[in-house]
């Protein structure tokens, strides 16, 4: 998404938990010739908002657009077989981690006059429910209510908020969780993801180019529609 950003001539700050990894990437950006600067720090520390929000300040002006992108997913397993530290890990960075970004983010833009804060859904935002996903599942409804009920709390009419549900794209986050369970069930994720998995240029493409049109308070982007998904779905059933 920060490259499609880039793309259209926009100035972009990234995050990352590893400060090796995200100056790496500004480097690599930079020389390309885009206008980026990075900060490093976990999102579920209030602290690394603040020094986000200080950076696009310093660096560029202003805040236009504000997206909470980040997340973990959930280890192939039921839920009773996961570990505390995974349980903890996992709402501090799909819940909490969010609500902050939307904290520092909202608190911004109400001085500033001005922004867009959008919100990244997942499987499970509309309540749908799937075995070994129900805790990861749970964190992405919390992101749906939230966005919701935080949208009803906002007055100013130059203030939008507002949640992207990608669908499944073909990224390391999806494809690390997939080497859990048995061969057979490793096998059949694969299947599914082969299917319903879509190309990461081609969603981010299409969810920019969405928030930059977007002037709704409270607006709700989705790349799988239903005209894009029936086919997915009658291959999938083919399929297997």
């Amino acid at each position: 998404m920060a490259m499609q950003f880039l793309k259209r001539g926009h100035q972009v700050v990234i995050n990352g938990r590893n400060s090796e990894g995200v100056e790496s990437m500004v480097r690599e950006l930079k020389d390309k010739g885009f206008d980026v600067s990075g900060e490093a720090g976990d999102i579920f520390n209030p602290e690394t908002h603040k020094r986000l929000t200080d950076n696009a300040v310093s660096t560029f002006g202003k805040i236009d657009i504000w997206i909470n992108n980040a997340g973990i997913p959930q280890t192939n397993i039921l839920f009773h077989e996961l570990t505390d530290d995974e349980i903890e890990k996992l709402v501090s960075a799909n819940v909490t981690g969010m609500m902050y970004g939307s904290k520092a983010a909202l608190n911004f833009f109400k001085e500033q006059g001005y922004g867009k804060l959008f919100n990244m859904e997942g499987f499970g935002s509309d309540g749908r429910i799937m075995k070994k996903l129900s805790l990861y599942g749970t964190s992405k409804r919390a992101v749906n209510y939230f966005t919701k009920a935080v949208s009803k709390e906002v007055d100013e009419k130059t203030i939008q908020i507002g949640a992207l549900n990608p669908g499944m794209v073909r990224t390391d986050f999806i494809k690390d969780s997939m080497h859990t369970g048995s061969k057979e069930e490793q096998a059949k994720t694969k299947r599914v993801f082969d299917i319903l998995g879509e190309d990461v240029v081609t969603v981010t493409e299409f969810l920019v180019n969405k928030i930059l049109k977007s002037q709704k308070q409270y607006d709700k982007i989705n790349y799988l529609t239903l005209p894009r998904f029936l086919p997915k779905l009658i291959k999938l059933i083919f399929v297997n």
